[in-house]
């Protein structure tokens, strides 16, 4: 038998935040890192829930947007963490402001998750990091995402499921 530990339920800075005990301190750590920053109320503002989970992407037409997140993300270090949370924030506000424009109808896919809204969240998660004196080795790895950020795995021209269940992040 597997015991998992249970999952609690926590609120930092209007931003709900749902998992483990580790969990919850890296989030409250990451959050740490992000609060002082000029981008924070940005985040915050799109960011209704970060929840725990297999894998990492962000569910932006919840009724509170939720970033769920991968323990290969959370673990890796608070500062990649914080990036990860700016950036996910980032598409939900893409796809927020899609909406908006769109008079509150569901907007197009590429709109908030498509490989132009990709370099935008990998831009801002750069400027967030700058401002937080990321590596030099982490900024180079942003920039080549950027350049082709087929790492989403819809290199085909489409989005699917399928993509997000190959994620090991």
């Amino acid at each position: 038998m597997v015991f998992l530990a249970p999952k609690r339920l926590e609120t930092v800075d209007g931003i709900s935040i749902r998992g483990g005990s580790e969990f919850l301190r890296r989030t409250h750590e990451a959050l740490a890192l992000l609060r002082p920053t000029s981008r924070f109320a940005e985040v915050r503002s799109n960011l209704g829930l970060i929840r725990q989970g297999k894998r990492s992407g962000m569910k932006a037409w919840a009724a509170e947007p939720t970033f769920v997140v991968g323990k290969r993300t959370w673990k890796h270090s608070a500062l990649w963490y914080a990036g990860a949370i700016a950036h996910d924030a980032y598409h939900a506000k893409l796809y927020a402001d899609a909406k908006k424009a769109h008079r509150g109808q569901e907007p197009d896919a590429d709109s908030w998750t498509g490989t132009e809204a990709e370099k935008k969240c990998l831009a801002f998660q750069r400027q967030v990091l700058v401002e937080l004196k990321a590596d030099e080795k982490t900024i180079s790895y942003l920039d080549e995402c950027r350049k082709n950020p087929t790492y989403q795995g819809h290199n085909r021209g489409w989005k699917s499921w399928l993509d997000y269940l190959k994620r090991w992040w």
